[in-house]
């Protein structure tokens, strides 16, 4: 590596490269062959019966509240700490966000207080596997069977992730996945909707594809609000192969992550992720709880690391603290979304990291909090 320790870099070389040529040289560069090759090793890798491409996890999830029936008057509670783009699918559905508190060991959604946000308005349960982080399957199934809603799972972040030797893709009535350039898979943008409801998927073909139903064979528009987020056959020749590279990506990735959390052990002041013992966790994002200082320490920590030529984020949003949904419906105080928010550290990843970069990592932190307390 460089001297700068990047925060995540895409793994991608010549099969990638391969593909690309190979879709350049046909001249049918839209969905076509690559983006069918890809939906099917994609459903057979997470165990779904349907795997869907789309142009982002954003449209995905879109697409299936959309599939879903979810429209106005319904009510989908999500959990506060998550990208506005969680959110933001739903409110563009014309439904009504229901902000519910995090779990502080798992940054994932608090299933007591998800439990407590349905309502007779509630039209579907929206959970986020959060960086990575599988998501308990039996419980959050069982608020949903409770009360007869359904589960979309937000796992923009969780492809090669599993729970209980399930992988995620395959525990939930609807699960949507991201291929940005963070994420553990990418394609450089797009996204992947997996279901085993036959009804779903035809219904989520239709919309992402100007309304038509090709199931007699022949082309038919059969929906007037539908659109188009059909997913570029380039894209998908470079997933095909980002598929063959899966497992060795995540396996990198728990390596590294596993090292931080034995070099933090000296480290006060911070709190290493936590992996439940049922959990496979990809580590799309390996971040700590800074417990030192303050709630600007987070920040200054950023700020001192990127001095050193380290690359760091925070964690996400406490979507209530964003003018965007600050005037959301939400259940609870939220106090641990809010402390995330402030105190969330996302440190690097990246592929090609040495032992040496996380030593480097470690040690600049360590003597930044000495620092900043």
């Amino acid at each position: 590596m460089a001297d700068t320790i990047p925060l995540i870099e895409p793994v991608v070389g010549d099969d990638e490269l391969g593909n690309i040529e190979s879709v350049l040289e046909s001249g049918y560069m839209t969905q076509g062959p690559y983006a069918d090759e890809f939906e099917d090793g994609f459903a057979d890798r997470v165990g779904a019966d349907h795997a869907i491409t789309v142009t982002s996890c954003t449209t995905g999830m879109e697409l299936a509240l959309d599939a879903l029936g979810i429209g106005p008057g319904d009510e989908v509670p999500l959990p506060d700490f998550t990208h506005p783009a969680t959110a933001n699918a739903v409110v563009r559905m014309g439904a009504e966000p229901v902000l519910v508190d995090v779990d502080r060991d798992t940054y994932n959604v608090d299933t007591d207080a998800l439990s407590d946000a349905v309502t007779d308005e509630t039209g579907a349960l929206l959970p986020v596997s959060w960086g990575g982080q599988p998501l308990p399957t039996d419980v959050v199934n069982d608020i949903a069977a409770a009360h007869g809603v359904p589960v979309l799972e937000d796992a923009a972040c969780s492809s090669g992730a599993a729970y209980d030797g399930q992988p995620v893709g395959s525990q939930f009535d609807v699960s949507v996945f991201s291929f940005h350039p963070r994420k553990v898979l990418t394609t450089g943008e797009g996204g992947m909707i997996t279901t085993d409801d036959d009804d779903l998927e035809r219904e989520i073909r239709s919309v992402k594809n100007f309304g038509t139903d090709q199931r007699e064979g022949e082309i038919g528009f059969v929906r007037a609000d539908a659109t188009n987020f059909r997913f570029s056959d380039i894209l998908a020749a470079v997933g095909v192969a980002q598929l063959d590279r899966l497992d060795e990506i995540v396996e990198r990735r728990r390596e590294i992550a596993h090292r931080y959390t034995d070099l933090l052990e000296d480290v006060p002041g911070v709190t290493p992720p936590a992996e439940p013992a049922p959990a496979h966790h990809n580590f799309q994002s390996y971040c700590i709880y800074v417990e030192a200082g303050d709630e600007h320490t987070r920040d200054d920590l950023i700020d001192a690391l990127a001095e050193q030529d380290i690359e760091s984020q925070i964690g996400t949003y406490a979507l209530h603290q964003t003018d965007a949904f600050a005037d959301a419906k939400r259940v609870g105080d939220l106090e641990t979304s809010r402390a995330l928010h402030h105190n969330l550290l996302t440190l690097p990843v990246a592929h090609s990291m040495t032992d040496r970069d996380q030593e480097r990592v470690v040690e600049t932190l360590a003597a930044a909090l000495e620092s900043a307390t």
